[in-house]
């Protein structure tokens, strides 16, 4: 469980009136789509069987293509073309389906170049994907948390700053303006909107109705410590992998200003120095592989 004082508040745990209408706005503009949540649901049923879940994927074409694209491409090097969708859902397994699902939708807000500065929302995808596969990474040396949601949670552990970017722009600007590598974002954010993105990302996830895990890797990724066991790992996971993606200059907004996690974290996650290294040794095939799926997501 996350230790927070509510949905709408800060540091301070008074409320913040900016984060409520901000994310008020986003509310009534963007949710996740009718199908997204049915695969949501299906996912998490164990009655639930193939033919369920491809009819599901089915009826939304742009993301049954995806699914086929996806199983088709580089990084799963399949000797064969899959050209059956539910083949391809049975490949994939039903967890990246669901991921898959989530992410075609925060991936429709990156399909413009914009940038500004030495910021782009290129770079910001290709830092979600990198962090999200070096989490995976994490979960399968530690096998403290299942890979399919370590990967998910470092895919959208940057949630706020996508709805910042896309829907409070003057803003964002301000703090892309403002930053420095001896400054971690949230502190930056603070300063200038009165809240974080990681503040926005959790209301948002919640508001989205998404589990609870994902959104405690949202809200407290730069805040671990403030985790509760249940969802920590996790948490942490995320946390390690921002901070290694950052130190290889894949950051979130061009400049790498992530701080390294507390030794709490590593030894929460059972990561010691033997473990991390060979993390680090796989980092560049990591970093190749993410500039693939990258490219695959928002396509």
């Amino acid at each position: 469980m996350v230790k927070t004082g509510g949905t709408m508040e800060g540091r301070t745990g008074s409320p913040n009136p900016a984060l409520a209408r901000l994310a008020a706005r986003i509310g009534e503009i963007s949710t996740l789509p009718e199908v997204v949540y049915r695969i949501l649901t299906l996912v998490e049923d164990p009655q639930c069987g193939a033919a369920d879940l491809t009819e599901a994927v089915r009826s939304d074409p742009a993301l049954a293509m995806r699914v086929m694209r996806t199983v088709n491409s580089p990084y799963y090097g399949l000797e064969e073309k899959v050209a059956d969708l539910q083949q391809a859902i049975a490949i994939l397994g039903f967890r990246e389906i669901r991921n898959l699902a989530i992410t075609s939708h925060v991936a429709t807000l990156f399909r413009t170049s914009e940038g500004y500065k030495h910021y782009s929302r290129r770079g910001l995808w290709q830092h979600l994907v990198a962090t999200g596969l070096v989490a995976r990474m994490i979960a399968q040396t530690t096998g403290r948390i299942p890979p399919h949601e370590a990967y998910l949670a470092g895919l959208l552990h940057k949630l706020g700053l996508i709805l910042l970017d896309y829907y409070a722009h003057a803003g964002f600007c301000r703090v892309v303006d403002n930053l420095r590598p001896d400054r971690p974002t949230c502190d930056v954010e603070m300063e200038v909107l009165g809240f974080s993105h990681a503040e926005l990302g959790q209301t948002v996830a919640q508001q989205w109705n998404l589990p609870a895990h994902l959104t405690a890797a949202i809200g407290l990724h730069h805040r671990p410590e403030q985790i509760q066991e249940s969802y920590g790992p996790l948490v942490g996971a995320v946390a390690v992998a921002d901070f290694l993606c950052h130190r290889q200059d894949v950051s979130s907004l061009g400049v790498p200003n992530a701080p390294m996690p507390s030794a709490q974290i590593f030894l929460q996650l059972t990561l010691g120095r033997d473990a991390l290294n060979q993390i680090v040794a796989q980092l560049e095939e990591a970093l190749r592989s993410a500039e693939i799926m990258a490219f695959l997501h928002v396509r």
